[in-house]
């Protein structure tokens, strides 16, 4: 049952999120709950090593297995509260295609970026020696693409639809997507990381399954630092901001993706997004994949 929903996901009908009084404060309590589980495991992802003072290597078991860890909790937490299996991240017989798309998406929208930035004249792209490509996607791409994507499409924008429909659900996930950054980033930067908050969740709500947008997200973190080398020596490309460019035109140290100017590319894939779904392509692919 998709609970009224235009979207094919599963909101959650039952358990701690069935019907009846006080919905929306079920709802609210359920997912900051969750999400702060999620938030505590990346967390301790990249602290673990250092506090239990492990060796370097144990680095790779770590983050790699962390992630699936989160995933079977959330699944566990799914089952208990809310008295249903948590099909959005079951493995499925169009898993590995939406990853695939995902990541082709992904791919697009930072290359794109990049792209009209250097012909600006407001980035520097040089080839580079590529090297550390496992590290590059295990240590950042697939930490931030696994549990960001369960902690802000898969709790937050699911559980905010399921109080408040999915209109509100993808806005304010987004907004709180974009929040989280304002750590490493200016408004300008965050608002853009909003966007891309907008377009992943689009994905999830188009497909019902998490797996496109964490191919997206994974992609696009990857691609930006390992292949373009936005900042980073180790890629196939090593790519920098013009100097004397301001930083709300280049991204500075944040990256293309923090540009002024990405929101337009951004923007773009989001009416693209859209425009896949009122036409049914989603609606297509999802009956030739259960």
């Amino acid at each position: 049952m998709k609970s009224g929903t235009i979207w094919p996901i599963e909101l959650g009908t039952t358990g701690i999120l069935a019907s009846g009084r006080w919905l929306w404060i079920r709802a609210v309590s359920w997912a900051t709950l969750l999400a702060a589980a999620g938030l505590g495991l990346f967390f301790t992802t990249i602290f673990l090593r250092a506090w239990l003072h492990l060796p370097p290597d144990s680095a790779y078991a770590i983050f790699a297995g962390m992630p699936l860890l989160g995933f079977v909790g959330y699944g566990y937490s799914v089952r208990f509260g809310e008295k249903r299996t948590a099909t959005e991240i079951m493995p499925a017989k169009g898993m590995l295609l939406e990853l695939s798309l995902g990541f082709a998406i992904g791919f697009v929208t930072i290359f794109a970026m990049i792209a009209m930035l250097w012909a600006m004249g407001l980035y520097r792209v040089q080839h580079n020696h590529w090297q550390h490509i496992f590290d590059a996607f295990l240590f950042s791409p697939y930490l931030s693409g696994m549990l960001e994507e369960l902690i802000f499409r898969a709790i937050l924008l699911r559980i905010l639809s399921r109080a408040f429909g999915a209109s509100w659900g993808l806005v304010l996930s987004s907004l709180l997507f974009g929040a989280a950054h304002l750590g490493h980033a200016t408004p300008i930067q965050a608002t853009q990381v909003t966007l891309n908050g907008v377009l992943m969740g689009l994905l999830y709500l188009s497909t019902g399954r998490l797996w496109m947008s964490i191919g997206m997200h994974t992609a696009f973190d990857f691609i930006e630092d390992s292949v373009v080398g936005v900042n980073h020596h180790s890629g196939l490309f090593y790519s920098t901001p013009m100097p004397g460019k301001p930083d709300w035109l280049t991204g500075g140290a944040f990256g293309p993706d923090g540009s002024a100017l990405a929101s337009v590319i951004a923007v773009l894939m989001i009416l693209a997004i859209l425009a896949a779904q009122k036409r049914g392509f989603f609606r297509r692919y999802l009956r030739s994949t259960p």
